[in-house]
């Protein structure tokens, strides 16, 4: 393997955009370098930061010390880091500004990856036009679902670099009309986020959302996808505040589609821990 990785290299090895690489890069969340303007990771500085994110560790730490072993080893490599000012306003090598990524895929699609990334797991589905999508599922997964998922994109302008977003519409709610998930059927309900370009799926707790606004944003943080990239099923923590409830802390989960299953039982279990708590 070459010793010295380009952007291309490094988004084929991570199974991200390219825009996504250098927007990391410029970010301070991945452990590269400029050469006459264009980036560049040193082979053994990316294998150290994919072992550690992988195994845990927070992006921005790893990159951070990644970066302080490499300038004590080859004084003459400098990471090229924006100015705070600049930090908002992400550009590439070339100068020009890096539009928010917002790949999307419809809602029948959206159904399709998540059922075929369960496999043998499904029992038997709704037609995959439907919203919300009801499927049966074998044990170990919970035998009766009712998925709501959307397009997990990145927003443009005032939101911190590479952080994710879904936009909670349920069928039937008007701009003006506040939204609730339908819990009856005696089935579970999933809310779900797919990131199309990373392949990456995310579990909230779908319980903790009730009574709300049309197209309400609800996030997941950059470092969290780039987890779940890696091969873990990520946990990031979120203080919310339910309507008419005490403060809580959710956990959301995320992953790669051969994860989903046991990102779905262990979302299930937290859930139901945290209704049995006080």
């Amino acid at each position: 393997m070459d010793e010295i990785l380009t952007i291309r290299e490094v988004a084929a090895r991570l199974k991200l955009g390219e825009r996504t690489i250098t927007a990391m890069l410029a970010g301070g969340e991945l452990p590269g370098f400029k050469v006459r303007g264009q980036w560049r990771l040193r082979c053994i500085d990316f294998d150290r930061w994919l072992d550690a994110v992988a195994n845990g560790g927070k992006v921005e730490a790893v990159t951070a010390e990644i970066l302080a072993g490499s300038a004590e080893d080859a004084p003459l490599i400098r990471q090229s880091r924006p100015s705070p000012e600049m930090a908002p306003a992400c550009k590439d090598a070339d100068g020009e500004k890096i539009e928010p990524l917002t790949q999307r895929v419809s809602q029948v699609e959206l159904h399709r990856r998540f059922l075929a990334a369960l496999g043998n797991g499904v029992r038997s589905h709704a037609e995959l036009d439907s919203k919300p999508l009801d499927a049966e599922l074998a044990s170990p997964l919970p035998p009766r679902i009712r998925l709501y998922i959307f397009n997990a994109t990145r927003p443009p302008g005032g939101r911190p670099l590479g952080e994710h977003k879904i936009q909670l519409i349920v069928p039937g709610q008007g701009r003006d009309e506040r939204g609730n998930f339908d819990q009856g059927g005696g089935r579970i309900v999933l809310l779900a986020g797919y990131a199309a370009e990373e392949d990456v799926f995310v579990l909230w707790d779908a319980g903790l959302y009730s009574d709300f606004a049309w197209s309400r944003n609800v996030q997941v943080k950059a470092p969290t996808i780039i987890e779940a990239t890696a091969g873990k099923i990520a946990e990031q923590e979120r203080r919310l505040r339910p309507a008419d409830s005490p403060a809580v802390t959710e956990t959301l989960l995320a992953c790669r589609p051969e994860r989903l299953a046991d990102a779905i039982i262990r979302r299930v279990e937290m859930t139901r821990q945290r209704m049995m708590r006080p």
